[in-house]
Order: C-alpha cells, then sequence, then structure tokens
C-alpha cells in the first residue's frame, strides 16, 4: 500500500515544470519510492519502533520521506502522535508545504487510522515548517 500511496508519476505538473528552467530554477527533484524505500532499510528496526527517536528531514519537498517516516513507524507499533511529536521537517517551497501536510492526512485516512483532524494538523503546523533551512535554529526549533 505504501508504495502507492508515495507513487510520484503524477507530481509532474507545469507548474513544477516550469519552476526547473531558467536562473530561478528550484531544482527540485521527487524521490522515487524505490530510493525511499532502500534509505528506510538503512535504519533499524529498534529505530523505527522508538517512540522517542527522533527523525528530521531538511528538505522534504512533496512529503515522500515524511510519508515514508509516519508509515513506517506505525506500522513498527508507535502512536500516530508519538510519530508526529517526533518528526520534524523543513522545506522551502509553500506549495510543497502545504501538500506533504495534505499527503498526510490522506494518507492516514487511506490506512483507516482514527484520528483527530485539528490535533495532527496542529502538530504538522508545528513541526513541518516552511523555511530556509539554513536560516533556522534546529536545536530550539525556530527562525535564527
Amino acid at each position: 500500500m505504501i508504495k502507492d500511496i508515495l507513487n510520484i508519476d503524477n507530481y509532474e505538473t507545469d507548474i513544477r515544470k516550469e519552476r526547473r528552467k531558467g536562473e530561478e530554477s528550484t531544482q527540485e527533484f521527487f524521490t522515487p519510492y524505490n530510493v525511499v524505500e532502500a534509505m528506510g532499510y538503512k535504519i533499524s528496526d529498534e529505530d523505527w519502533a522508538d517512540p522517542k527517536k527522533l527523525f528530521l528531514e531538511p528538505s522534504f519537498g512533496n512529503g515522500q520521506f515524511i510519508l515514508y517516516i509516519i508509515y513506517r513507524r506505525l506500522q513498527s507499533g508507535v502512536d500516530l502522535y508519538d510519530t508526529l511529536n517526533t518528526l520534524y521537517g523543513t522545506e522551502l517551497m509553500r506549495d510543497n508545504v502545504d501538500e506533504t501536510k495534505y499527503r498526510v492526512l490522506e494518507m492516514l485516512k487511506q490506512l483507516n487510522i482514527d484520528f483527530d483532524r485539528v490535533k495532527v494538523c496542529n502538530i504538522l503546523d508545528k513541526n513541518l515548517v516552511c523555511t530556509d533551512f539554513f536560516k533556522w535554529d534546529f536545536e530550539h526549533w525556530r527562525p535564527l
């Protein structure tokens, strides 16, 4: 199921194609599932299952790794709210941040997970931020 959720075939939109052109190119690259999965195998089962383990994605794009992390942690028995409260990410492009949050909510629905939408959205708004990671204080989770 996660392979279907992380399928990026439909992410090559006209807007994204335009952003990759010219001097102002964003150099965006959306990570395919097989790469996300291969990276995920580098993390031990113990780390996936540890509810206190922190995860940080400093340039999360449209959320490929964010969604995978949530999925793997939930599959490892970590509570949804512990999973979200220990997951942090920064992303420069506002539309990518919004899309990632939307994709998280959609994935939780697809997985038939009962959740408090307001609580989940509050955590996502706090932990997945639109910023330049070079201008972010990761230790205190705020702008420099």
